[in-house]
């Protein structure tokens, strides 16, 4: 079994970056809303709908197998932004030639159906040649399916396995801006030792 590999992703500041286990069985998440709070009192109001949407996440990341979490939770007006960063490693196949770029985009099929939409593409990052999906799909939230606007960027890693770096927001009326910070976060991807 390949080891999670050492690597770095930055996401902008406002958005709270944590520790998957310790934020399911801790009070890490109230101290993040709180300190936050604590620089922005605007936000205080929000306080309960704010860790709600960040326990939901860390929850969400902790069933999927998550290495790394981190969640925007911006409110805008009546409304509450939302965004999300999971970070999975896998296995991938036991077939190296299967893990290739162009290998793991071919499996992945492209579609258009109504609203919702798949382009699959490879894209070059300094990290390296990876595969990229993106659209709007249908994906669970709990007990229930929610068309999300999508992005995933899987990149093999250096000692094996597959990184899977998804973003996703529900607010699907902001689609060409979520794709595009999901383009600029994924981006941001580095190994720290390729050895």
């Amino acid at each position: 079994m390949s080891t999670t590999p050492a690597f770095t992703v930055r996401v902008p500041p406002s958005w709270y970056e944590f520790d998957v286990w310790r934020a399911t069985r801790t009070g890490d998440l109230a101290r993040l809303v709180d300190r936050r709070i604590a620089e922005d009192q605007r936000l205080a109001r929000y306080r309960p709908a704010l860790l709600k949407a960040l326990r939901e996440a860390a929850e969400q990341a902790e069933r999927h197998g998550a290495v790394l979490c981190a969640a925007m939770t911006e409110p805008r007006g009546q409304d509450v932004l939302t965004a999300m960063l999971t970070v999975f490693h896998t296995e991938g196949s036991p077939d190296p030639a299967a893990n290739t770029v162009p290998a793991i985009a071919a499996q992945i099929t492209a579609r258009e159906d109504g609203s919702q939409w798949r382009r699959v593409e490879t894209v070059e990052l300094a990290a390296g040649p990876a595969a990229r999906v993106s659209g709007v799909e249908s994906i669970p939230f709990g007990e229930r399916q929610a068309d999300c606007v999508l992005m995933q960027t899987l990149i093999p890693a250096p000692a094996g396995g597959v990184l899977n770096l998804t973003l996703s927001s529900h607010q699907t009326e902001l689609q060409e801006s979520w794709l595009d910070l999901f383009d600029a976060i994924s981006s941001t991807l580095a190994w720290n030792d390729a050895t």
